[in-house]
């Protein structure tokens, strides 16, 4: 036990609770649980979610532009229907608008859960990846 000389009421007070609180938890045995409840909450504190997601995602796009078109762009993020497109260059850009109609009737024919509702295409930074790199 500390001395509890050299502490103040409250602290005492607050370490009087935490080992009451101890003595509880020891003494409430828990109840099992799903193993998939907990890979759940463990995937989804990790942000494994989302990097799945994205993932796919991306999987749907390069689906819908062809391997052509797919690498010199990647999908952003999708907010209230919308769905934010990096592209490479300006010509890109300007190839991709003309499409757009036929985009989004083809993500939305592929993925049923989501809606696409615009694409908003903008020039930015790509990321290299090893799969994109193959010649045609």
């Amino acid at each position: 036990m500390p001395r509890r000389a050299s502490l103040t009421t409250q602290e005492t007070r607050d370490l009087e609770m935490l080992q009451e609180e101890v003595v509880q938890r020891r003494s409430r045995p828990r109840s099992p649980q799903r193993i998939g409840e907990v890979v759940s909450k463990w995937l989804s504190r990790r942000g494994y979610g989302q990097l799945r997601a994205t993932a796919e995602l991306r999987e749907l796009w390069q689906s819908a532009v062809g391997t052509k078109v797919g690498r010199d762009s990647r999908p952003g993020t999708l907010r209230r229907g919308v769905l934010e497109v990096f592209v490479r260059n300006s010509t890109v850009l300007q190839e991709l608008t003309f499409q757009k109609k036929q985009l989004l009737r083809q993500l939305s024919a592929h993925r049923h859960d989501a809606q696409f509702e615009d694409l908003r295409f903008r020039i930015g930074a790509m990321e290299i990846e090893e799969n994109n790199r193959t010649t045609e």
